[in-house]
């Protein structure tokens, strides 16, 4: 028998904003306003960003590819690195078609109950290149891209997007065990900038073969 279904995402609109722009406080009652703000704050929580060819609108998202965010995955312990290397993903030699959620230190210390630092650990570049040449299907990590402190974070998230690859960002994964598990997420049907607000949940698969 499987595991109990365990919540990975990070609330909607939880992550701390900077500058106030992320703030639905004095909100707007006109129906423009509300959608420029959705659009804002579209990577407040957990999103999910698409590869360039298919950008997440009300239209595309019918051709959503289940198969990306929907199914077994992988989670990977990188708690002892300050940033991720090629080198400690490589051990894990990742697979082609995986899905791999990053399991790191961001998890632990609730970084969406914090003003974003510049501490955070993230995907470096050769890392990225690694999961691009192993062809791996989906990424999820413990942390956003636009935290607004490293260029280089959008960069190479921006390296793995080109490349196909489907983003998972603002998870959670601090109750979660390493191994493989049964993944579940979606993005909502919404227009927006960067990503689209999802629910990601994860229970572990007793047959890992």
């Amino acid at each position: 028998m499987d595991g109990a279904w365990l919540d990975i995402s990070v609330p909607f609109g939880e992550e701390p904003a900077q500058g106030g722009e992320g703030s639905a406080a004095g909100f707007s009652e006109n129906a423009q306003a509300r959608a420029d703000w959705l659009k804002r704050a579209a990577w407040m929580g957990t999103y999910v960003t698409a590869p360039p060819s298919l950008e997440l609108d009300l239209e595309d998202t019918e051709r959503l590819p289940l198969s990306a965010t929907v199914g077994k995955a992988r989670v990977l312990l990188l708690d002892d690195v300050d940033c991720i290397r090629a080198d400690s993903l490589a051990e894990y030699e990742p697979r082609a078609g995986e899905r791999l959620l990053l399991r790191t230190r961001n998890s632990s210390r609730e970084w969406w109950k914090r003003p974003h630092g510049e501490d955070f650990v993230m995907l470096s570049d050769a890392a990225a290149q690694l999961l691009v040449e192993r062809q791996v299907v989906c990424v999820g990590v413990d942390y956003v891209s636009r935290a607004g402190f490293h260029a280089e974070g959008l960069a190479v998230h921006q390296r793995l997007r080109d490349a196909g690859v489907w983003l998972i960002e603002g998870l959670d994964l601090s109750e979660v065990k390493v191994g493989v598990h049964e993944l579940v997420c979606l993005p909502l049907r919404v227009k927006a900038e960067w990503g689209s607000p999802a629910r990601a949940l994860v229970r572990s698969m007793r047959d890992a073969s």
